[in-house]
């Protein structure tokens, strides 16, 4: 029947979130990571100390420490290089980053943030709202306190996401597993946890459990030496270079780790080190509007309708496409759109035009003219024959929707026929057309060009563009609800209500029933008839 309607991946670079789950990630500089940590309290220096300390982070100073940019900077604050922004202050360095410009109170992603002030008892922050700066911390309460980790992804093994965290105090048993907890993720043992690694002097219940090739326990960094550099020897491996692991049977609840040419046993006299942590891949994706599917090293997620992005957090507007033709009118919806039809046209896209004794069908695809004819013959239908300006004038209005595309028709030169249109109609009749822009050589077909305002062009029948179908049996497509049996009449059509349901009913009509341009008429139990005006 005419008019049938045929109807990545994101690499594990992002930190996860914590399970705190209230932190918000702002930016990265010089390998640190800067968060916004909701407060509690009066935002003095002690207060935003701890606040960051309570998520497993640092704090920041002022002023960065990197370099001359040390004056209003504590060695207990991390150290890093600001320089590009052309400012040795922590939120004038975050704020160009962020927004582009080094006043930190216009940068709306810093609104009410304050950062550790040494020589001061309050905290620094700024007010995107009211446009103020220098804003003493200990005369507001419950703002956001500025906090920085660092961390790095290793590499992915059986379904874990393995990352190096760093660590804020000793390299204590007990700091690697608040360090991993406090980034959302689990923390590791000396041994690997599964098949005979599981001797509690070298693994605990608390630690993730992983499979490794062989039959023998490996320690977990020297298995991962060997996958990253070819070496069981962890010291040799630069990517684990100042990692620690806990170590159950370690004294003074110390973590066992590596440093350059050498392994460490006793992590309890170090500080500030990195703890090897590990997620379940899809437990630290943001699919936002999807779900996660693993991966070897990555994830994926797979958005929802509607949705799209990395990580299936941006809306579509399912607008963009501008997907309703003849001048419908496109409705973003949660789910996908619907189209607002013009008078005389139907279709989820408005794609069909009635006309006078004929239907047009409007195409979303673009053919050959030759594929194009097939492809209306398929549908039991032919190639539109535009013979009269009145043809051409009334496709040209529903053509002319804005998306600058054109149309081939049934019209054109052949070799063979020397005819201007496929049903005979004469060379000298099209040539003369008003609608028709320019005279032909042979092997060339007539599209309304949407560059001349649809008038009719010669253009080489192999070209590919969209394409008119048209057909003069209104019940094709079948309007008729549920399928029910639809006749063509003089003027409109006839929907005939099964047998069955005629004594159940004798009243069919509603807003819906014709669609617009047509008029409803009941016709008792029988079923309604649907008439042009």
């Amino acid at each position: 029947m005419m008019w049938k309607l045929f109807i990545f991946v994101a690499v594990l670079s992002t930190w996860p979130t914590s399970s705190q789950g209230e932190k918000e990630y702002l930016d990265s500089v010089d390998g640190w990571d800067f968060f916004k940590v909701p407060a509690t309290g009066p935002m003095t220096n002690a207060n935003v100390k701890a606040t960051c300390e309570s998520e497993g982070l640092w704090h920041p100073c002022y002023y960065t420490g990197q370099g001359t940019c040390n004056g209003v900077w504590a060695s207990e604050c991390i150290k890093y290089d600001g320089s590009t922004s052309g400012s040795c202050r922590t939120l004038s360095v975050l704020s160009n980053v962020l927004c582009g410009t080094a006043d930190p109170h216009l940068c709306k992603d810093l609104d009410d943030t304050f950062v550790y002030q040494p020589g001061s008892q309050s905290a620094y922050g700024v007010d995107y709202d009211t446009g103020h700066w220098g804003m003493e911390g200990a005369n507001h309460t419950d703002k956001y306190a500025l906090c920085a980790g660092q961390h790095e992804y290793v590499t992915s093994w059986d379904g874990l996401t393995f990352y190096k965290v760093r660590v804020n105090g000793a390299m204590t048993n007990a700091n690697v597993k608040t360090t991993c907890e406090l980034a959302g993720m689990g923390h590791t043992c000396w041994y690997t946890g599964l098949g005979t690694c599981t001797s509690s002097s070298y693994w605990s219940s608390d630690c993730v459990s992983f499979s490794q090739p062989g039959t023998s326990c490996q320690w977990t960094l020297s298995f991962f030496s060997f996958q990253l550099c070819g070496t069981t020897t962890a010291y040799r491996c630069d990517a684990l270079i100042n990692t620690y692991v806990k170590y159950p049977i370690g004294s003074y609840d110390s973590a066992y780790g590596v440093v350059a040419n050498n392994y460490d046993p006793a992590g309890y006299h170090v500080n500030d080190q990195y703890a090897l942590c590990a997620a379940r891949q899809c437990e630290i994706s943001p699919c936002v509007h999807g779900t996660c599917e693993h991966g070897v090293k990555n994830y994926t997620c797979l958005c929802d309708a509607g949705w799209s992005g990395v990580h299936c957090d941006t809306l579509i507007d399912s607008c963009d496409s501008n997907p309703c033709l003849s001048g419908g009118t496109c409705v973003d919806e949660e789910d996908g759109y619907s189209c607002t039809c013009p008078p005389q046209t139907t279709g989820n896209n408005c794609e069909t035009v009635h006309y006078t004794d004929k239907c047009y069908w409007i195409s979303d695809d673009r053919l050959p003219n030759e594929e194009a004819s097939m492809a209306c013959g398929n549908m039991e239908g032919n190639l539109a024959k535009v013979n009269e300006p009145a043809d051409h004038q009334v496709l040209a209005s529903y053509l002319d929707d804005g998306r600058n595309v054109s149309f081939w028709t049934s019209n054109k030169i052949s070799p063979m026929s020397m005819c201007a249109c496929s049903d005979g109609s004469p060379l000298s009749a099209i040539g003369a057309s008003s609608w028709m822009y320019s005279a032909a050589s042979l092997d060339m077909c007539v599209l309304l060009d949407s560059d001349l305002g649809y008038t009719g062009t010669y253009q080489p029948c192999a070209e590919e563009h969209n394409y008119v179908c048209q057909s003069a049996d209104w019940c094709d497509p079948n309007p008729c609800p549920l399928d029910w049996k639809c006749v063509s009449e003089d003027g409109g059509i006839h929907c005939a209500v099964p047998t069955e349901m005629r004594a159940v009913r004798s009243s069919f009509c509603t807003a819906s029933s014709c669609g617009p341009g047509w008029t409803c008429e009941e016709e008792g139990s029988a079923g309604y008839s649907c008439t042009r005006g």
